[in-house]
């Protein structure tokens, strides 16, 4: 097996498995916010690759533009599951299974409406960020240069929010919130407020993982659910639902061991390898294999 083959295995897994870990971190902050699982947040991906896709192909806007609406359009998604789902739920003495329900029933819908108005054929992803023939030489292996955009923002994502989380008040706010909700209103922090705010960033998270992977898997109905949606979770189950920061770990494992296993054994058996992790996950640590936060308390 030549260097070079695993050189360029292991960059790709990491790049793909970041954005995998970007879709867990939506689960990590919304259970924070309200322990419960969405899984309405993972049609997110879906939602902003197609809604990037029409405004950038059919109305012209634009790279920034069209980024900028999608996920402003996602992030309003987000306060929508919170106002016509979680909330009703909540009032009508629905508890966690219920909601569970409820938003598996919003993946299928959006995954209808997307059937019945862009058809359920993959459509190319616009090469914004570079073609398949764009090619870049790293350790002497050429990849896609859209795996090196990934990273990038990637990066970039994950310094902003922990620059946001951890230094700004607004983020210091929905920490303290996340951890005691009572405690954090009855200093005076509005709660509820917070609590839409994680719903927005949440979605909004998820919708840039699915404009990253869209140049990968393209503008399709996979980024809706199925494999995509159970690695993101195996993610955020890796990092316990608690740390961002052991869910992108998770996301980058997932990533690299589906490479490899494509690499050794066959591509057949490279999703396996996503629900063999979950499993593992949820068997042998329950509380999460990456979740360093949670063995420092």
């Amino acid at each position: 097996m030549e260097f070079s083959n695993i050189l360029q295995n292991l960059i790709s897994g990491v790049s793909i498995g970041c954005t995998y870990g970007m879709i867990g971190l939506g689960v990590v902050f919304l259970w924070q916010s309200i322990e419960r699982i969405n899984f309405a947040n993972i049609s997110s991906a879906m939602l902003s690759a197609y809604l990037f896709y029409s405004f950038y192909t059919v109305l012209h806007m634009g790279f920034a533009l069209s980024f900028a609406c999608s996920i402003g359009l996602v992030a309003v998604y987000g306060l929508l599951l919170r106002y016509l789902i979680y909330e009703p739920i909540v009032r009508a003495g629905g508890g966690k299974l219920e909601f569970v329900v409820a938003t598996l029933m919003v993946c299928v819908f959006w995954l209808t409406v997307i059937i019945s108005t862009y058809g359920g054929l993959p459509r190319a992803f616009p090469p914004v960020f570079g073609g398949i023939a764009d090619l870049v030489s790293v350790g002497g292996v050429r990849l896609p240069q859209y795996y090196l955009y990934i990273f990038g923002v990637v990066v970039a994502l994950m310094v902003s929010l922990h620059i946001f989380l951890n230094k700004t008040m607004v983020g210091k706010i929905m920490r303290a919130a996340a951890q005691n909700p009572t405690a954090a209103q009855l200093m005076g922090i509005n709660v509820n407020r917070v609590t839409s705010l994680s719903f927005m960033l949440a979605t909004s998270i998820v919708g840039v993982a699915g404009i990253l992977l869209a140049p990968v898997y393209f503008v399709s109905l996979e980024l809706g659910g199925g494999t995509i949606g159970i690695k993101g979770f195996a993610s955020a189950v890796m990092g316990g639902l608690l740390d961002p920061y052991g869910t992108l770990v998770g996301g980058i494992v997932i990533g690299i061991l589906e490479n490899f296993s494509t690499l050794f054994i066959s591509s057949i058996y490279k999703d396996v390898i996503s629900f063999v992790v979950l499993i593992a996950a949820l068997v042998c640590s329950p509380t999460g294999i990456f979740n360093w936060s949670g063995k420092k308390q």
